[in-house]
Parts: structure tokens; sequence; C-alpha cells
């Protein structure tokens, strides 16, 4: 059954498809890069001259996608070779290696095809083709891949039309199928860490999650929900470190990486020590780890598990959709759940409760909402006649210097990234809401005190004439990045739908004190105590520049982004954290603070010449805005810090 002569073309075009494959798809990557001057493409594109970047991005290329294509490209001969012979029986012997290159880029051209018609929006990063309307794009692409097939299938005169049908019906099939493989087959799952306790704590948490956004989809959730609910500072790590006991005035004055301290003094996370003590073997997942930057510290968890450490996420949850075979198929072998545009909205979920089991304190965080999103074809049905527009409609502007006036002339509704976010998180809270509703019927986390919240919102900033810009948060203390979804249920709270939500304070300080309440033997972790321990929600943040939503009048005392990154140094292995010239204490000198009671928020932003701006919001409407001097923003500093510390 095999050729009577292996010929050298043969085997090279066999081995070199996949790979060819792959190098088009980098090539188009590299340009989509190249031609971005914001967001994550233009810190890619920067970060491509830093040596261990290149280094990292040579061994991952070397290390995972040559050889995703390559199996792929074999797995795509073999599938094309085996239904062919139905059309030309001596084919098994005369095939040719232009044949295998063909076939090949035609079947990989198809299960790419396949992808990008469940996420359409990715197509957004093929340079040239973003252009071309879905309408006409998708089946432009769909007959690149078929027309050598078909042209091949012609050629066979001497096999009647039903065979021929029959081989193409075949390759689609087959074709088709090692797209959706990683999708249907069985996750391979890493082993359970176990144990007996029942679980006491369990904390949810859900990127970027709105207040508003929230209550609006949320009405069917058992639970207490909570309007006027606010975190300490609107970065994702930074508020994880202190719910896991880090000290508020040391964590609410830093940004994305880990500065050099915490990796100098490993043991300052009093909660995870205690709860470590106790027995209660605490546990920490989430589905993009370089959102927290846990890699190379040693931290008092029983498990922590993420898709990969290092840098490796960042290719997971930016550049995937580049990528698509890869991840679709990454999605499948990875330890934990991705965030990639083909991930599903609940598998991390239900993982993390999964490995839970045994833990007394279980914890997950998602970075599904991740901007900038891609909305799968179900997700665009929200928009009305998606097909009608191009795929580079889809894609939001970062930086107010990317917009033009034709951008700003007739901003259309169906692409606004405000609604793609909407659309996002309504598609995270309904796969969620059946397994968060069970909770209270599983034997492990029935007991538990349960909080479903958000670590903060997310803001998009209005250009003009309704026309927005990407979301964005971590730059600012406003109602938009500071208020935040909550939900509590379990024993002291409710198992039953709650259709009105809680008017009261709540800060996110509140689910720290409610642990160490219980770690500490002295009460019970219920609603009165956590609509009562912070009746205040103290906010503080040593704010970035923001300069990319366009500039403000006055000047604040702010972080820019250049000197961030600048500070900010790449170990080989993947390791990143930032080496402040000051100290935390330093720092926060030029901090702006806020808080909050009720739906009034109370901001203080520091300006360069002295003195400080007083804004007054309530919800999510402007009040009023006044000038105060340096010694009354320093009174309104040391409340905030009094607040800050007071629960220590």
């Amino acid at each position: 059954m095999l050729p009577t002569r292996i010929r050298p073309t043969r085997i090279l075009a066999l081995c070199l498809v996949g790979p060819l494959f792959l190098l088009l798809l980098l090539i188009l990557a590299y340009l989509h890069i190249r031609l971005a001057k914001a967001g994550i493409g233009g810190w890619i594109q920067e970060s491509l001259g830093y040596k261990p970047i290149k280094t990292f991005g040579i061994q991952y290329a070397l290390r995972i996608l040559i050889p995703i294509y390559f199996a792929a490209g074999i797995t795509a001969w073999l599938s094309t070779l085996f239904p062919g012979l139905l059309t030309r029986q001596n084919w098994i012997k005369e095939w040719k290696g232009r044949e295998v290159s063909a076939f090949g880029f035609s079947a990989l051209l198809w299960m790419h095809l396949v992808l990008w018609w469940q996420v359409p929006t990715t197509l957004w990063t093929l340079p040239g083709l973003r252009n071309v309307p879905f309408w006409l794009l998708l089946p432009l692409l769909a007959s690149l891949a078929l027309a050598y097939p078909l042209t091949w299938l012609i050629h066979q005169k001497t096999s009647g039309y039903l065979r021929r049908a029959t081989t193409l019906a075949c390759w689609i099939v087959l074709w088709s199928s090692l797209a959706y493989a990683p999708q249907w087959l069985p996750r391979v799952k890493p082993m359970s860490r176990g144990g007996e306790q029942p679980c006491k704590v369990l904390f949810l948490g859900v990127d970027g999650l709105r207040s508003d956004t929230f209550l609006a989809r949320s009405g069917s959730f058992k639970g207490i929900r909570y309007e006027n609910a606010y975190t300490v500072i609107p970065a994702t790590r930074m508020l994880w470190h202190i719910l896991w006991g880090g000290d508020p005035m040391t964590y609410t004055i830093g940004h994305v990486a880990p500065s050099t301290e915490e990796f100098e003094h490993p043991h300052d996370l009093t909660l995870l020590r205690d709860a470590k003590a106790k027995g209660w073997k605490p546990r920490f997942y989430i589905d993009d780890g370089g959102t927290i930057g846990t890699v190379g510290r040693h931290m008092d968890f029983d498990d922590v598990l993420m898709p990969a450490t290092g840098w490796e996420n960042f290719v997971n949850s930016n550049l995937a959709a580049s990528f698509p075979l890869y991840a679709v198929w990454e999605n499948w072998f990875k330890p934990f759940p991705t965030t990639n545009p083909w991930a599903s909205m609940d598998e991390g979920l239900k993982e993390a409760l999964r490995l839970g089991r045994g833990s007394g304190w279980v914890m997950f965080h998602t970075c599904l909402a991740h901007e900038p999103i891609f909305l799968t074809r179900q997700e665009l049905q929200s928009t009305g006649r998606w097909w009608t527009l191009a795929p580079m409609n889809y894609e939001p502007i970062v930086h107010i210097g990317q917009v033009t006036n034709k951008d700003i002339a007739r901003p259309d509704p169906r692409t606004n990234p405000f609604k793609s976010y909407e659309i996002r998180m309504a598609s995270i809270l309904k796969a969620w809401e059946p397994i968060w509703n069970a909770l209270d019927q599983d034997p492990q986390y029935k007991g538990a005190t349960r909080a479903l919240f958000s670590d903060h919102g997310e803001r998009f900033h209005n250009v003009t004439n309704g026309f927005q810009l990407q979301g964005a948060h971590g730059f600012n203390l406003d109602p938009w990045e500071c208020r935040v979804a909550m939900l509590m249920a379990g024993p002291g709270f409710t198992d039953k739908v709650d259709p009105k939500p809680r008017e009261g304070t709540i800060s996110l300080l509140g689910l720290r004190d409610g642990v160490r309440r219980l770690l500490s033997d002295q009460g019970s972790f219920d609603s009165a105590f956590f609509e009562g321990c912070e009746t205040i929600a103290p906010i503080r943040y040593h704010t970035l520049a923001t300069s990319a939503f366009g500039e403000d009048p006055v000047k604040f005392r702010s972080e820019p982004e250049k000197n961030l990154a600048i500070s900010t140094y790449i170990a080989p292995g993947g390791i990143w954290f930032t080496k402040y010239d000051k100290s935390a204490v330093e720092r926060a000198k030029d901090a702006s603070v806020a808080f909050a009671k009720g739906p009034d928020l109370h901001l203080f932003k520091p300006l360069v010449g002295g003195g400080a701006k007083a804004f007054h919001y309530r919800k999510y409407e402007f009040i009023s805005v006044l000038d105060i001097d340096e010694k009354s923003f320093e009174n309104e500093k040391r409340n905030v810090e009094s607040l800050l510390t007071q629960g220590k």
C-alpha cells in the first residue's frame, strides 16, 4: 500500500506544509502588530526589541507552535489521501509533493475557516482581508480552500460523479473534524489534591465586571446582590494580594508587575499564612496567569494552577487569535482552561470547583472579558446584521491618536466596544448562573460563604458623538473603574433569589475581614457583619497618565506609562517584575485617594503644582468638581489611609 518509491520531494513537502502555513500566519500576525500604534499590539511591537522576548519567542515557536502545525500538516494530508482513493485508486502510489503542498494548504485553510466561522471577529487580525465584509470574506476563503480540491476532482474523469462528490464530502467532514476535535474530546485534567474538609469560603472573581452591567443581568442569581460595592484599588493583582492579607498601604501603591519588594518579602500575605496554618489548604485558580504574577514567588497556597507560567500567558491570551488551530488545541492540552477566543465560558469555573474539593478556601478568577473582546458568531447575533460589516469594524480603538474623522462621523452602535463588553459579560453570567445556583445543593460548597464579585470595573472613554474607545482600567479612580459587582450567598446570607439589590456601602475589604473573622474564630461571616464592617469604602492608587484617552486640561500627579515600562524587567524564564526607584511609602505621596458611601464617590486627585481636584460622583453621574489646597488634600488622604489600615 506504500508508494513504490519515496521521493525526497514528497517527504520534504509533507514535513514543510504545516510549518509553511504557520509561517504565513506569523507574517500576518507580525504585520498586524507592526500596524498597531497602541494597546497590546503596540506594547508587543516595542517588546520585540528585548533579548529575553526574542529568546522566548524563538523557544516558544520551536517548542509548541511548529510541532502543532507540523502535526497538523501531516494529519491534513493523511485525511486527504485516504478519502481520495475513492476517486483515484492508485493515488497512494502516485501522489506527488506538489499535491501534498496544495492539498495541505487547502485543508489547513479549511480548518482555520471553521474556527473563524465560530469566532468571526478574529479575522480582524488578517491585514488586507480584514477590510472585506463578512458576507464576502467567508465565502471567498471557502472558495480558496476548495479551489484546488475541486480542480483535482474535475481532472479525475475516470471516476464517476458520485465518487467524486463523496470524496469531497469526506474531505470537508475530516478537515472540519480536526478543527472541532479539541472541542469534542475530553480534556486531559490534572489530578486534584483532594482532601476531606468542606469549603468554608468560596471566592469567584470576574475581571472587569461593572456594577451596572452585573445588576442588569444577574436578577436570577441566588444570593444577596449589592448595588454600591467598591474595590480598594482598580488593579487585579494588587486587589487579590489585599484579599490574601497583604498590607493595603503597600498593595494600593503599585501596578501590573510584582515589585522587587514582593519577591523579597514572601510571607507578608497574612491570611494565606494563617489559612495554611489552620489547615484550610487555600487554593487559587486563574485562566490567565499573566494577570497576577505568582511565578518565582513563595506563597502559602496548597495549590495554584493556571494555563501556563511566565510569558507564555501573554501568547495564550493576546496572540492566540492569530493562530486559531494552535488556540483551539491549546484549550485542550493546557493544565487549566484558557481565555483565548475559542475558550469555553464555564469550563474554568467548573475546573476550579473540581480542583477545589477538599480545600477550606477556594478562589477562582476569570479574565474571559479582557480587552480586546473577540465576539463569537452567537454573540454577534446580538449586534444585528453583523455579516454586512467587515471584521475591522469590530476591532476597538485603544488610543485617541488612532481615531479618524471617518470613525467619529457616523459611529455604528453595532461595533461599539461597550456593547461588545456587555454582550461578553452577559455570556459569562449566563454560563455561570446554573453552576452558581446549584452550589447550595453541593455537599462540598453548600456550607461555604460564597462570593461572586469583580476586582474592578471598566471604563469606555467617550471621544465624541457617541464614539468610544476600548475598555480600560487601572488608570484612574472613578465610578466606572471603582464600582464593582458583588453577590453573596450561603449561610448567614441567603440561598434564594433576592430580586432587590441592597443599597448599603460595601468595600471589597469586607471579604478580607470576613475571612480573618472565620480564621480567628471570632464569629460568623454573615450579612450583618459584611454590611457593617466597612461602612465607608476607602480607595487609593498611584494613577496612570491618561493621555491615551485625551489630554487633561490640568496636570495631575500620575505615573507615565513610559516610565513604568522602563522600570519593568523580564527574566529569561518568564518572570517579570518592576523595580521602583522609590519605596511604596515615598510613591504614596503622589497617590490619588477616594472614599465612597452609598452611591456617592468622592475622589481627590493631586495636582502637579500642589493642591488637588475634588470630584463628586453619584453612581455613574458626575456631580461636581472643586479645587482644594494641599493641606486639605493631605487631610483627605490621611482619612482614607486611616480607613485602609483600621482593619489590618
